[in-house]
């Protein structure tokens, strides 16, 4: 007897040791990055103060992360923020690859983030929206990569929905539907459902199963990976299963007390007329028109897809976690923009106001102190190509416009940028905004460089944007004007282009 729990001691004594090393082994090995990209999310969310919104998933990523509260996009649109962010330089383009893939030449710098990675020996695999195209691809047969010389494999799941851009605005019976686009316009239907399936039954479950299916894949090959992982939601459709509307009473969900154009707001460029709303949808109030009735059923599918979404990001995440992938992965949760729910009544994104250019960050570096803590500084989306440069140890490339969010992870107390940039297009203006501690600025000006409208608000005393106080503050904004002109925006031989809406 003796015997036998002397010889059960020392195997789980082996055991331990074993685990141990197997961990350190982990530890030692280069860093995985596992990027996560939400399309249209606002602050939204339990973790930024939203006591209302249900988003588990997310909450429990940035308890064990950095949380950036004051991270900004460069433009609130989809094309131009996603670039930025692979490119890590300031684009107003939806697709900087294009000379490239019609070279089909690699190039000796890395031309996007994927393949950076791909340069320094990462397996490097994309699934869902990453760039603009759904898939990272141009077809829809998705054999065409937008970036090319990246990726390992890139695509999206579409299943019944058969092509990308389908499945981008899937409906639960298959269809698809987005004016604009020229998608399913026989069959026109709301901009919102609470379809009777499970998650699987629109493509978001179908990317998250997908994701799951490469984490477990990569855990074999023991490749260093660069995983990234576009969710659709929650972009319009406002489609999600209904046991995520289910979860919110609608008559508890607030309607923005602020649905009203800044007091002193004397310019056309400023708002929109909630486009892709109330144009690309058989809208029932008419184009520009949204209801006290039409808002809460909006910001009912809205917080619906935020949950929808959240569920897949725990998905992945806990396989991340089942396959012991965690203790050597960075996790990156980022979203191209912010999105106006009534705000300024405007139910959309495209504009310079905070609502729009203000998204979520969280930032999880294995082991970090500073994981559990938020970060008070103001950054941009531009940082984050360097910032996942440095951590992995590779040299970022000398013409970035972004600065290392590093030091901030090491110490969220770090003050970081005085000032974080974003710009936005319309009527044939230029708009180009900062974002200071205080105060937000934004100028409007023609092709011809001549301003045509100024806009200032003091985010101390109106954190929401409600009143521009320019014309009373000549000295101030001129000063902060002064220093914009100093900022890198874009480059000079920018297109103009006219108007995105």
């Amino acid at each position: 007897m003796k015997q036998i729990k002397i010889f059960v001691y020392i195997v789980m004594v082996v055991l331990i040791v074993s685990c141990k090393q197997e961990e350190n082994k982990e530890k030692d090995r280069p860093y995985n990055v596992l990027m996560i990209c939400v399309d249209d999310l606002r602050p939204e969310l339990a973790c930024y103060g939203n006591s209302i919104i249900k988003s588990p998933n997310i909450d429990l990523l940035a308890s064990g992360g950095l949380l950036f509260k004051n991270h900004y996009v460069q433009s609130a649109i989809c094309g131009p923020s996603r670039t930025t962010l692979l490119t890590g330089k300031i684009s107003q383009k939806w697709d900087t690859w294009e000379e490239y893939r019609k070279n089909k030449i690699e190039p000796e710098n890395p031309i996007a983030l994927p393949h950076l990675f791909k340069k320094n020996g990462y397996t490097t695999i994309g699934i869902g929206k990453i760039t603009h195209q759904p898939g990272g691809v141009l077809d829809e047969e998705q054999l065409i990569d937008q970036i090319p010389f990246s990726w390992d494999s890139t695509y999206t799941a579409v299943g019944k929905w058969k092509t990308p851009w389908r499945a981008f605005f899937a409906y639960a019976n298959g269809d698809a539907h987005n004016t604009a686009m020229r998608i399913g316009v026989e069959t026109p239907r709301l901009p919102y459902e609470a379809g009777e399936v499970d998650d699987m039954g629109y493509p978001d479950g179908l990317n998250a199963m997908e994701a799951v299916k490469q984490i477990r894949k990569l855990k074999q090959e023991k490749n260093p990976f660069f995983l990234t992982v576009g969710f659709f939601k929650p972009h319009l459709p406002f489609n999600a299963p209904k046991k995520y509307w289910d979860l919110y009473d609608r008559n508890q969900i607030p309607s923005a007390d602020n649905n009203y154009p800044p007091k002193n707001l004397n310019n056309p460029y400023s708002l929109n007329k909630s486009p892709e709303l109330t144009t690309h949808y058989p809208w029932p109030d008419g184009p520009g028109i949204v209801s006290e009735e039409s808002t809460k059923i909006v910001k009912h599918g809205y917080y619906a897809a935020v949950s929808y979404i959240d569920a897949q990001i725990g998905l992945v995440l806990e396989e991340l976690k089942r396959q012991k992938l965690d203790k050597n992965t960075i996790v990156v949760l980022w979203s191209d923009h912010g999105w106006h729910l009534g705000e300024h009544g405007i139910f959309g994104k495209m504009t310079n106001f905070n609502i729009a250019t203000n998204s979520p960050l969280i930032i999880k570096v294995p082991g970090s102190n500073s994981n559990g803590k938020i970060a008070n500084a103001i950054v941009e989306t531009v940082d984050i190509y360097p910032t996942l440069a440095e951590l992995c140890e590779f040299k970022t490339p000398d013409d970035v416009d972004g600065k290392s969010l590093v030091p901030i992870l090491k110490n969220p107390r770090e003050i970081g940028k005085q000032f974080a940039r974003s710009f936005y297009y319309r009527k044939n203006a230029l708009g180009k905004t900062i974002k200071t501690d205080q105060y937000r600025v934004v100028r409007w000006a023609s092709e011809k460089d001549s301003t045509l409208a100024i806009e200032l608000y003091d985010h101390l005393k109106d954190p929401h944007e409600n009143v521009n106080i320019s014309s009373d503050n000549v000295a101030l904004t001129d000063s902060l004007l002064t220093q914009m002109a100093s900022l890198k925006f874009l480059d000079d031989d920018v297109n103009f282009a006219k108007g995105w809406e």
